[in-house]
């Protein structure tokens, strides 16, 4: 397993990046301007309205423009939101100064009838050697106990493990793959009650998860997916995966270097102006 050595040069005290390690998860003292917040609910509907048959429950990487996850068609403006200047200071205190951004997501739970997001971790699907991942997580809406916040499990990260999943049938869920009980209490269970405009940071060992939305308020997030630069993401791995999960598009995630240099070898050219291999 390798890992960057993270710095404190950044909004991040040395208490809260070793709060980030012990709990998995933290919430800088920092917000976006809600002028910002503004923008991003804007480039989210108009994405809405060029996508209308894909359901807003989940929306597989927005920032690509075309042939993207799900035939989703997204926009560059999504990569801007996601490499803000501010995000990518606050990664670079919790994975180093070597960062790729790989995915993003938009979890929409519409109001009245917002899909739960079973208990699960991440990174069981992810083709990423040595699996390392950063989730960063931008709500839109406010986050109330009410409509479905993400909820953590402190500390289920330690271990570094991915714990075993189980198939549950449904349609009123996000994902199906849910994580077996043995492996965490739900007693010990914090919610992440957040306003629009703050942001947390999360490991990809975490288990989480979220109820239902069944108030009449949406309540929308962003959520960007960074790996340090010494991790590898196996495209052809990737393709394998996508056999099971067509819609993830693995095999043609286009790879940015946000940060820093590539250690691994990654491939920069799949998945942009139309490469593939």
């Amino acid at each position: 397993m390798t890992r960057q050595t993270a710095t404190v040069d950044g909004p991040l005290s040395q208490t809260q990046i070793d709060e980030y390690h012990e709990k998995g998860w933290i919430i800088p003292d920092w917000e976006f301007p809600p002028e910002l917040i503004a923008e991003m609910r804007a480039e989210y509907e108009a994405l809405l309205a060029r996508n209308p048959d894909i359901e807003a429950d989940i929306i597989l990487a927005p920032h690509q423009v075309s042939g993207g996850s799900m035939g989703v068609k997204g926009s560059e403006t999504f990569l801007e939101f996601a490499t803000h200047p501010k995000l990518m200071e606050t990664a670079r205190q919790l994975i180093g100064d070597d960062i790729i951004l790989w995915g993003t997501t938009l979890f929409g739970k519409p109001p009245r009838n917002g899909k739960e997001t079973p208990w699960h971790q991440d990174g069981g699907y992810y083709p990423i050697r040595p699996l390392e991942t950063l989730t960063m997580w931008i709500p839109l809406d406010d986050v109330t106990p009410e409509n479905g916040p993400m909820t953590f499990i402190p500390g289920s990260h330690k271990a570094h493990e991915l714990y075993s999943h189980s198939w549950q049938e449904g349609g009123n869920k996000t994902i199906n793959l849910v994580c077996d009980s043995e492996h965490f209490d739900e007693a010990d269970a914090v919610p992440l009650i957040l306003k629009a405009g703050q942001v947390s940071f999360h490991d990809v060992y975490m288990i989480h998860g979220s109820k239902a939305n069944h108030t009449d308020h949406r309540r929308a997030a962003f959520i960007v997916r960074l790996m340090p630069a010494t991790s590898f993401y196996d495209h052809a791995w990737g393709a394998e995966i996508g056999k099971k999960h067509p819609s993830q598009g693995y095999g043609t995630r286009p790879l940015h270097l946000v940060s820093g240099q590539d250690r691994a070898g990654n491939n920069f050219q799949i998945g942009h102006g139309g490469a593939t291999a």
